[in-house]
């Protein structure tokens, strides 16, 4: 998919330069992560943590997939990148970004069986 709005290549461009914000794309591509396990393995502040979650939630570029309740009964959710790969280029003073979408098996499977003609 080619991102056309200036204001999401932007958003896309600044959290790929941003470390933080690149680790937690890179962590939640395979498998769903907390807020909280992405502070502790990448050692991060847990309030920069939520604040680039924030950040690439309005972007576009994770979303929240499951919501739980801890053992003390504390409220969080599981963050998954939405995106696989991003690429990036630069011709003749434009900036083109291409971004393959991260389907998860999960959602390949449900898109499979519905499209599954009904006898």
């Amino acid at each position: 998919m080619i991102v056309v709005e200036e204001q999401a290549k932007q958003r896309i461009l600044a959290a790929i330069a941003d470390e933080y914000s690149r680790k937690i794309l890179t962590a939640t591509i395979s498998d769903p992560m907390s807020a909280p396990e992405l502070s502790k393995k990448y050692d991060i502040p847990i309030t920069t943590v939520y604040r680039r979650i924030e950040e690439l939630v309005e972007a576009g570029l994770i979303a929240a997939v499951k919501s739980g309740r801890t053992t003390d009964g504390k409220w969080y959710d599981l963050y998954r990148s939405l995106l696989k790969r991003i690429d990036v280029s630069f011709e003749n003073g434009d900036v083109r970004i291409e971004v393959i979408v991260n389907e998860h098996v999960a959602d390949k499977f449900t898109r499979m069986w519905t499209s599954i003609p009904k006898i």
